[in-house]
């Protein structure tokens, strides 16, 4: 059994959407086949996720998927309102960039981050400014606990 099943799934997955995916940019567009695919993505994700079960609202630095999840991190900053980390090693960039593929496994991947975490940290103000699948140097998770207020 592999120790990377996530990234392994994605692969497979990747094998699936990719060709989807450029079909949908000849017929509608790229950026609304981004969006209807993103979408989808998304929140087959979110879908995943409930059905997998996980505690809401803990603190950004409690790891979800743990070690099998392919990406190295540094944290920034970690207090009990703010959490800050940036990865700055990613087996999926690195994948879906091998593949000349960057923009398609931003959609598969990154762009889950945002519904995931509105589903799993309510109370939390997710922020991710820049990823290494779209060429930065790292990618920059910000957490901010939310206000009573907001």
């Amino acid at each position: 059994m592999s120790e990377r099943p996530i990234l392994d799934a994605i692969k497979v997955q990747s094998k699936v959407v990719i060709p989807i995916v450029k079909a949908l940019e000849r017929e509608i567009g790229k950026a609304r086949a981004h969006q209807v695919v993103g979408d989808a993505i998304s929140g087959a994700y979110v879908q995943y996720r409930e059905r997998r079960g996980f505690q809401p609202d803990q603190h950004p630095s409690v790891e979800v998927d743990g070690p099998a999840f392919p990406v190295e991190r540094t944290t920034r900053h970690n207090d009990a309102d703010y959490y800050a980390n940036d990865v700055t090693k990613c087996a999926f960039a690195e994948y879906f960039r091998s593949i000349g593929e960057p923009e398609i496994g931003a959609l598969m991947t990154c762009g889950v981050d945002f519904a995931a975490e509105e589903l799993m940290r309510p109370t939390w103000a997710f922020e991710r400014t820049q990823t290494l699948m779209q060429g930065a140097s790292y990618c920059d998770f910000r957490w901010r606990r939310k206000s009573s207020g907001t």
